[in-house]
């Protein structure tokens, strides 16, 4: 008896140990960015029209950090995940992510501010030339190390690389900015409880 007790005990922390389920997306709990490993921050769905889950989000950092300023730090390494959902009839086209990104960024950045990133955007944008359409399971990937600057991939494939410190912290104001993308998600990927002010 005492037996099945422990094994069952053991499936149980077997099956919740190692990743996070949300909208039907398995996300790890710990990840690899070269040597560093990274644990999972926070993580939660982006919807469209209040009902819609279009992806799911995972900011991963080498330990837990809970507010905005620890996770813009530019000396801290970083990943950001998403991995599109696109449900059926629904189109998500890179020129419509990147209108998103780039609104959001004004949104929460002085002009000046966004000015001096003008280059840095002109190449992340031009990094999306070939990729017309995110499909369901596609997964893009941007892993940011302080001396390296931005990595970004898709589907495990590089796209390009961003050096500007600056434009890895414009990026995530999208998700992390006084006007973020979605309020309540901006919560979870700070790990923050979902009360939290």
């Amino acid at each position: 008896m005492k037996r099945m007790l422990v094994a069952a005990c053991l499936l149980c922390l077997s099956l919740n140990a190692g990743a996070l389920e949300i909208a039907g997306v398995r996300v790890p709990e710990k990840m690899q960015m070269g040597e560093l490993p990274l644990v999972l921050n926070g993580a939660g769905s982006r919807f469209m029209a209040g009902i819609i889950d279009v992806y799911v989000i995972a900011l991963y950092m080498p330990d837990n950090r809970h507010t905005v300023a620890e996770v813009l730090d530019a000396g801290r390494s970083k990943n950001v995940t998403i991995w599109f959902l696109t449900p059926l009839g629904i189109k998500v086209t890179s020129e419509q992510l990147l209108d998103a990104t780039y609104k959001l960024m004004s949104e929460n950045m002085a002009a000046d501010d966004l000015k001096k990133l003008d280059a840095s955007w002109k190449q992340f944008a031009a990094l999306f030339d070939g990729v017309k359409e995110f499909r369901k399971e596609d997964v893009l990937s941007v892993d940011y190390q302080p001396a390296k600057g931005m990595r970004i991939s898709m589907n495990g494939k590089p796209l390009g690389n961003i050096a500007d410190p600056d434009f890895m912290r414009a990026f995530l104001l999208v998700w992390l900015g006084v006007q973020p993308a979605q309020f309540d998600l901006k919560g979870k990927l700070l790990g923050q409880p979902a009360n939290a002010k």
